[in-house]
This record gives C-alpha cells, structure tokens and sequence, in this order.
C-alpha cells in the first residue's frame, strides 16, 4: 500500500500526506472532544443513553460512509492472489483487518469516548476501564467482520452491469436525504431524538455494548454482543466466500441497440465542426467516456445529487437566501466538479497503457489535451442544460437572467479548473479503472484543496463588487475581467503542460501503466 500510494514521487507524497493530515487531524480533534465530554458526563443513565445512541451512529458511519464518499477502502485483489497456497480462511482474515481502512475516523472517536469513561467516577472509573475496554473491542470485532460482508456484497452488485450505477447513485442520495428532510422541515428534530431514544432499547449490539460498558453485571449483554459478533463473522465470510468462488469480473457489454443509431450521429458532430485530429479525439473522448460506468455515474449525480445537496442552504421562504437566488449557478459549479473526478482533472487515467499511443502517434501533446478538455467541455454543456431542467422542476420558475448567468459563470470557472487539470494530468497522473465505482481522486485531490478558492477568487470577487456596489455593471466587467484572466491562465497552463508532458512522456506512460498490487486502494 505503501509503494503503491506514495511511491510515485515526493510531491505526490507530501500532497497525500498533507490531505490526510487535514482529514484525520479534524477527526482527532473530535476525538479529544468526545473524551472531553465523556470526562464530565452525568448522571449514569444518560451516560449510558449517550453511550448507546453514539455507538448505533458509529456503526452505521462505518459500515455506510465508504459507500457515501465514493470509496471503498483498501481490499485484495482476489484474482491476483488465487494462484498463491493461502488458505481462504487467512485471505478473510487479512480483508476484515483491512476494513480498517474504512473506519479510522469511528475507531478515533471511541478510542475517544473510551479513555473519557474510564476517567469518569459516575462511569466507573478506572476499576471499569477493563469492562469499557472489553465492551468497545467486541463492537470494533463486530464492525470489521460485518463491514467484510458489506463490502463483499455492494462487490456483487455492483458486478452487475446498469445495476452497479443505478446502486451506487442510489446509496449516494441515501446520503443527503437526512439533510435535505431536516431542512425541508419534512423531518423534524425531534424524529431523530426518538431515534437516538429507540438506540437503547431491545437487543441491538450497540445497546448491548452499551450495557457491558455501564454494567457489572453484563454477562447476559456480553453474550448477546458476542452473538451479534459471531453473526456478523458468519455473513461477512459466506459473502467473501461466495466472491471468492465466483471470481466477480464485470459483465460483457450488450450489442448495440436500434436506437444506436441517434447516439452514433450525436458522437459524429465534432467532425463537422473540428478539424483532424482534434475531431477524432473528441469523438474518441466522447465515444469511451459514454461507455464508463464510473462517469455515467457522476454525471447523473451532477443534476441530481448535487441539486439535493444545495437545496437546503436554498430552502427558505422569504426569499433572501443568497444560494437560492443563485441555485443554478451553485449546482452547475458543483456538476463540474464532479465531473473533473472522471475527465479534466486526470485526463489520460481512462486511457491507461493506451496513453503511449499519444507519443507514438504524430499528434502535438497540445492538440491532444485541447481536444480532451473540448470533449469534457461538450459533457459540461450537457450537465448544464440537466441542471437546468432540474432547478425549473424543483422551483418551478427561473428567471432567463439566472439561467445566462449560470450558462456565463460555469464555463469561466471551468478555464481556471482545466488549467489546474492540465497541470495535474501530467504532473499526477493516475490509471483509472473505468469499471470501479469507489476510486478516489489520489493525490490530485490535495491539489484541489490547496488551489480551489484561489480558482474561485475571481468569480467570488464579481459577486462580491455587486453586493457591495449594488451594480449590476461592475458585476459583468468583473466577470468579463475574469473570463479574459481565465483565458490568460489557460493559455500559460496549456503551454507548461505540453512542455511537461514532452519531458515527462516516459514517467508518464510508466505512472499509467503501473497496475495495482495485491492490495487494491479505495
């Protein structure tokens, strides 16, 4: 895993290492918070209510949230490890240890929690500290064998070719649902209250782990922990079993259908309107993105999802919310986003080893990536009109101003982030697998967050002079101001990543070809 992820260079490393810090500082932080709370809790009964409610959320964080975040966690490679003389049992053993990787932040927070109880007299204190310890460590074992079998069966699924989209789009708005209720006021408050009331009754295993860290007398709970345990061991083995067996790989694709035809003269267009090459790339970029499952799916999630994940900041009566006024711009910007997971952010990571055809054939690196970004482009238009469609549908009307507001905004912020994505498909490029739906964006994502706001900074400053000045004129020469910087910084980028890609075409072709080990990252 090691030489996997960082073994491609030092900057790569450093940013890797500087995301992870940002992430799993944050969640040390509320580590150290929950203890503190945990500390200084009382009386015993809502230490115990708080302790139940926390574990029934932890659980369900763990066992959800790689599916939420579009990554799986680390796993073995099954295929590649068949034809070595290891026991089905010890490959089981070493993919519940690694469901680790999915749940860092939930061990975090009970390591958190833990070390708070043994250090609070109504808890127990110190002379419980075994008994919370004992409680916390079976209910990790749980999650890592249940978290196996999850993992085991979202793998059969999504084996299925249309299925796999259609779940993992599914289980992506699962995730924004809660919120999107509570700020609806669909859902009130007080339904997740009961919720967290209903967490310490019956015979769940995290009541149960619950009554063994609050009770002497937790034998019949612990038991009952322990069944819950062994349950979850049982599932997750038969399901890895079962994969192990059947040795899952993606289904053939289906022979075009009569409707073929449409889509067939949809991918031509750019041969009437580009010249060669750049038209038969486009058409090539168009043709295979259409075909990958794991963009088909971001861009569904692009008018989808992302609609629900501004609605709630939208959703207000009155009228002044600033991201209602502006919801089309908001999800637009959001849509391409998501897109650049999947084209502009790493633009040669479908092509993998194929990439050295861009070397061995006679076409300049610029007219390459030009043609590639055209194609993305095309897909951004596309999302645009999705969203627009879909912002009429749920406000029910939208003044034209808005719309060509969204239609101007989106393609300038577009120049800045195929600047930086020009940059970042030469600097890191990553191979992608175009079958996997939980592959996360590596080291180009701490690239993201370092230089996103300063991509942003000049469209915030448009909007900020109008709200200040109330000047619909300053708005658009700001903006105009902005569109021709972001055509200036396209043209800089454009030019240092053809020169990159020529110095770099070897270590490039060698950084997409390189396959994943044993151990396949999330």
């Amino acid at each position: 895993m090691r030489n996997g992820r960082l073994g491609s260079g030092r900057s790569g490393a450093l940013l890797t290492l500087f995301a992870g810090v940002l992430w799993y500082g944050f969640w040390t932080a509320l580590a150290f918070a929950v203890h503190a709370v945990a500390r200084e809790l009382e009386p015993r009964d809502l230490i115990a209510k708080a302790l139940s409610g926390g574990l029934m959320i932890g659980l369900f964080y763990w066992q959800l949230s790689p599916v939420l975040s579009a990554s799986l966690g680390a796993s073995l490679d099954l295929r590649k490890l068949r034809v070595y003389p290891i026991s089905d049992d010890r490959l089981f053993a070493l993919e519940v240890l690694l469901r680790l990787t999915s749940g860092v932040e939930v061990f975090l927070i009970l390591t958190g929690a833990g070390t708070g109880l043994a250090r609070n007299t109504a808890a127990g204190g110190l002379g419980a500290a075994p008994r919370i310890a004992l409680a916390l460590a079976v209910f990790v074992a749980l999650n890592l064998a249940l978290g196996a079998g999850v993992r085991s069966l979202i793998e059969r699924v999504l084996a299925r070719k249309r299925v796999r989209e259609a779940a993992a789009f599914l289980i992506a708005m699962i995730a924004v649902l809660p919120q999107f209720l509570l700020s609806t006021g669909v859902t009130s408050r007080q339904t997740f209250t009961h919720l967290l009331d209903f967490s310490t009754g019956g015979w769940w295993p995290w009541a149960l782990a619950a009554r063994v860290a609050m009770s002497d007398r937790g034998g019949p709970a612990l038991v009952a922990l322990l069944a819950w345990t062994g349950a979850a061991y049982a599932f997750g083995r038969w399901l890895f079993l079962l994969n192990l067996r059947l040795d899952l790989q993606p289904q053939a694709t289906s022979p075009p259908s009569v409707a073929a035809g449409f889509v067939d003269r949809f991918f031509r267009l750019p041969s009437l309107l580009l010249p060669d090459p750049e038209a038969a790339i486009v058409e090539k970029e168009l043709r295979t993105l259409s075909r990958t499952p794991r963009f088909r799916l971001v861009f569904l999630m692009g008018f989808t999802f992302g609609l629900l994940v501004w609605l709630p900041p939208a959703f207000r009566r009155d009228g002044s919310s600033f991201v209602q006024r502006n919801l089309p711009v908001f999800v637009s910007v959001y849509a391409l986003l998501l897109l650049g997971q999947a084209t502009y952010w790493n633009a040669f990571g479908f092509d993998r080893s194929a990439a050295q055809g861009w070397i061995c054939w006679p076409v300049p690196a610029g007219k390459t990536i030009l043609a590639k970004n055209l194609a993305a482009g095309a897909f951004v238009l596309l999302e645009m009109i999705a969203v627009m469609l879909a912002c009429i549908a749920v406000q029910g009307q939208i003044s034209f101003a808005k719309i060509a507001e969204a239609f101007v905004v989106t393609p300038i912020v577009a120049l800045y982030l195929f600047s930086v994505g020009n940059l970042s498909s030469v600097h890191f490029p990553r191979a992608m697998n175009p079958e996997r739906m939980g592959q996360s964006p590596g080291r180009s994502q701490g690239l993201l967050l370092l230089l996103f706001p300063l991509m942003l900074f000049p469209v915030l400053l448009a909007y900020g002079a109008r709200h200040v000045l109330e000047s619909e004129a300053a708005f658009a020469g700001l903006l105009a101001f902005a569109g021709v910087l972001g055509g200036v910084v396209y043209w800089i980028a454009m030019d240092s990543a053809v020169e990159t890609f020529e110095r770099r075409r070897e270590a490039i072709i060698s950084e997409l070809s390189r396959g994943d080990g044993p151990i396949a990252p999330g």
